[in-house]
């Protein structure tokens, strides 16, 4: 009952924390998110930023887990066009929220994770004293189940974004993925293939 008063409090003084349990085992191993993902579904607080070509259209494509931090490979929007980025999200003290190296306090918490199927990321950042949530829901393949989009939504609601404010992201319109990075064998053999 004390949990329960305490997580209430908090989120009435606006600690996003209070909301963000991680994945359901404690000992969950983060580097099991490692990988190639499709983002399936988008949620905020703000339904501007789910206009395209906005801040929250970050198209994560791949995350590599270091020893100190998440890596996001991911593509946003500009003027149409798909502009490759990279961040990375340093870990925090506490288990499965992390800190965006982009000068602002953006926390990413790690939220709902089956590492064979989605991944839930949940982002926080002040702007202008209020608080703005962005919700990512990650695939392995390009189009989630019915039940992951469900899972997602319930997320969602639960976390106080209004239904409207809930989106199915298809690949249509999307980013192609990045190039893999290639090792000097694969160089060379392309170099053999072009002389």
């Amino acid at each position: 009952m004390s949990a329960l008063l305490l997580a209430v409090g908090l989120t009435l003084l606006g600690c996003p924390q209070a909301l963000h349990w991680g994945p359901q085992d404690p000992n969950f191993n983060e580097t099991l998110v490692s990988g190639e993902w499709f983002l399936a579904g988008m949620a905020s607080n703000q339904p501007k930023l789910l206009m395209e070509d906005k801040d929250a259209w970050l198209l994560v494509h791949r995350i590599q887990v270091t020893p100190r931090a998440l890596q996001l490979h991911l593509h946003k929007k500009v003027n149409g066009a798909c502009v490759p980025i990279t961040m990375m999200a340093n870990k925090t003290k506490r288990k499965f929220q992390y800190l965006l190296e982009n000068g602002d306090q953006n926390r990413l918490f790690l939220e709902k994770v089956d590492p064979t199927s989605y991944v839930i990321l949940c982002g926080h950042r002040e702007k202008r004293e209020e608080e703005v949530v962005v919700v990512n829901l990650l695939s392995r393949t390009p189009e989630a189940s019915p039940d992951t989009l469900l899972l997602f939504t319930n997320y969602c609601r639960n976390h106080g974004i209004h239904p409207t404010n809930i989106i199915k992201v298809t690949t249509t319109g999307g980013c192609p993925p990045l190039p893999q990075p290639r090792t000097s064998a694969q160089l060379a053999t392309d170099h053999c293939l072009r002389t």
